[in-house]
């Protein structure tokens, strides 16, 4: 049940044909819905139009996990037999994943709210509870993770048994999220479904209330209905980018063509070990190949005044064209993928941080562009809560929460060091610090600062000064 849960059930794709990287047009479904029209038939018939981009998600999030319906290598056939067929998976997908992950999420996001605004204690409370309630820094690591296999992931926040605000990561494969403009960001309604296809567990959601259903078919029975305790939809969306798509999506062709040339080549190798033996000029029978096998030796009878001929049936394989082939696919996936190649040389030297930098370009570019993308989800995630916290009569601006992503980036702690100090003095401190990779919360390092200096100049006062001792005056000599 929790694998079910988790893939949102049995859908098997075979090929890559017909997918499709927008999320589908549900206006007229989106118009039904707000003119009051049959929720349930309206559901099933968005369920249905989602079907097609749910199965690309799918295929991608198995792609992720090696599944051995989710890579194509796995399913290779060929219109002849053959003897020996290897199928051999090069896990770039997971690689490429991986490395935009940990670069982007593996340090923890810092959050701020303006000091300036009313109320400003309570409200960085609210958000200081909330994030760390939740563990943000692992949600904000799978959703990177699900946004750069699929395109797109989303989040959930609800109320727990306490009323505490919670939120939880949603794979996009069990989201369908839906505003008129495309936007899934800012949702007006929302749809979490999961179990076997057919007989979907089904979420629905507006600005006010879920529905649960469980389908039969055709069928859905209501199962719950109640007041999910915010004022907008709280089912919405992190997208990848405008176009919804992974950060694999434009290499899969390069990384199923070394999928298939280390396959056969494997293959070919493994040939080998049963290269055929060729005997000419004799007449051999299979009782003296049995013999053979079993004594690694063959006494041959010639015929007549002929030539007996032993040896090897081999195929020559052009070794320095594969490799070249390959290299040039395996250059072709990092750089159109926008990934560094961790094994290339210039990563295993003492290389400067600014050295570093131009060879993560790609990868930092991608990151740019994704980080606007998560800081306008993670607004709208405080917008939702403020609509909460109002009920509360507790005074938040969803829009003065600063996020400040930092890049898992190695270290330049001396080059750092320099830098910090020639700006003692001319910006400010939470600037100055800002600026450190090795200074994770900026407040909380000017606290700490601040606590030194007290004590130190508490201890300064604690210790009594020495009056200063005059010294004697000498007593003259008697004069003689």
């Amino acid at each position: 049940m929790a694998d079910t849960w988790e893939t949102g059930g049995d859908v098997r794709i075979t090929s890559r044909q017909g997918y499709s990287f927008d999320i589908p047009d549900y206006t007229d479904e989106i118009i039904a819905l707000k003119t009051g029209e049959d929720l349930r038939e309206t559901i099933l018939k968005i369920i249905e139009k989602h079907k097609p981009h749910r199965a690309r998600l799918l295929m991608n999030y198995k792609r992720y996990k090696t599944d051995i319906t989710g890579v194509p290598i796995f399913s290779r056939s060929f219109e002849r037999d053959v003897t020996i067929d290897n199928r051999v998976n090069n896990d770039y997908f997971s690689e490429i994943v991986d490395i935009k992950t940990g670069y982007f999420a593996g340090k923890q996001t810092s959050y701020s709210y303006d000091k300036n605004e009313a109320n400003y204690d309570e409200a960085i409370e609210k958000v200081t509870t909330f994030l760390e309630r939740n563990r943000i820094a692992d949600i904000n690591m799978e959703t990177t993770k699900y946004c750069a296999i699929a395109g797109y992931s989303a989040r959930l926040l609800y109320l727990d048994t306490e009323a505490n605000e919670r939120v939880m990561y949603i794979p996009g494969h069990q989201a369908i999220l839906l505003n008129e403009d495309g936007n899934i960001i800012e949702t007006e309604y929302a749809i979490r479904y999961y179990g076997q296809e057919g007989k979907y567990v089904i979420h629905f959601y507006d600005g006010l209330k879920r529905y649960k259903y469980q389908q039969d078919g055709a069928e859905l029975t209501l199962l719950e209905e109640k007041i999910h305790g915010y004022k907008k939809c709280p089912l919405f969306g992190y997208p990848n980018n405008d176009e919804l798509m992974g950060d694999a999506e434009k290499v899969l062709t390069l990384i199923d063509a070394i999928d298939r040339t280390i396959s056969d080549v494997n293959s070919e190798i493994e040939a080998f070990r049963l290269a055929y033996l060729v005997i000419t000029g004799a007449n051999i029978t299979q009782d003296m190949i049995d013999s053979m096998k079993a004594n690694g030796a063959l006494g041959i009878p010639g015929i007549g005044n002929e030539k007996i001929g032993v040896d090897f049936l081999e195929k020559n394989l052009n070794d320095g064209a594969i490799e070249n082939h390959l290299n040039r696919i395996h250059d072709n996936i990092y750089r159109f993928s926008g990934t560094p190649d961790l094994a290339d040389e210039a990563f295993g030297g003492n290389q400067s941080g600014v050295a570093l930098k131009f060879k993560l370009l790609g990868l930092e570019t991608k990151c740019a562009r994704f980080e606007q993308k998560f800081r306008a989800a993670d607004t709208r995630m405080f917008e939702i809560m403020a609509t909460k916290w109002a009920v509360e009569n507790v005074s938040f601006n969803p829009f003065k929460v600063f996020s400040e992503f930092k890049r898992n980036f190695p270290q330049d702690l001396l080059s750092e060091a320099q830098v910090l100090a020639a700006l003692k003095g001319q910006v400010s401190e939470e600037t100055r610090l800002g600026l450190a990779s090795f200074i994770d919360d900026v407040k909380y390092e000017l606290d700490r600062m601040k606590e030194e200096q007290e004590e130190s100049l508490s201890m300064a006062l604690s210790i009594p000064m020495e009056q200063p001792q005059n010294d004697p005056i000498p007593e003259e000599a008697d004069s003689q």
